[in-house]
């Protein structure tokens, strides 16, 4: 048997975010409709959103600057329909509920955070997210405004996944108690 020289393969996680990034709204009905943007960079163009289109329909598309495609989709997990980040190599990014109101896991490959409400999580929804990784602060982020600020680099998924878990939440978390025998 000949020897050959292995493939090169794209990383899954091809961006990370440093500093300040946001969306924005740059369309209307034809891809991209939003943008996730650094300063004047464009970091990820996304197509239309949805609670529909993500948990029950094809996705959310999202084209990186490297040219990389993703899908927000949906999965089931236990009794709960969640939030997953897609390519063509398999699942890039996926979620969960935590047992805290409205708090999530967002886990990858290379990486694990929580995503955590600060302040009030009533009826109206928390103006202020905390991005964690064990203990530590690594991002806080601006629902209002549609803004994360980071302390330190965070991938580009884990940021899609957490706006993204902000935005719809995950069906059916309101009961997030467990089961009785």
């Amino acid at each position: 048997m000949a020897y050959r020289e292995p493939m090169a393969v794209r990383s899954p996680l091809p961006g990370v975010v440093e500093g300040t990034c946001g969306l924005r709204r740059v369309g209307r009905w034809r891809f991209p409709v939003e943008e996730l943007f650094a300063g004047d960079r464009t970091l990820a163009k996304l197509g239309r959103d949805g609670s529909m289109r993500i948990f029950f329909g094809p996705g959310r598309r999202v084209v990186l600057d490297s040219g990389v495609e993703w899908r927000i989709k949906a999965a089931t997990s236990a009794r709960h329909i969640v939030p997953i980040l897609r390519s063509e190599q398999g699942t890039v990014v996926v979620t969960g509920p935590l047992h805290a109101k409205r708090s999530y896991g967002i886990n990858g490959k290379d990486f694990a955070f929580f995503l955590i409400p600060m302040g009030h999580t009533g009826v109206r929804r928390a103006g202020e997210w905390a991005l964690r990784r064990h203990e530590t602060e690594v991002a806080m982020i601006n629902d209002r405004r549609r803004t994360m600020t980071t302390s330190e680099p965070i991938p580009v998924a884990a940021v899609l996944m957490a706006f993204t878990l902000i935005t719809h939440g995950i069906p059916g978390e309101a009961n997030m108690t467990p089961p009785r025998d």
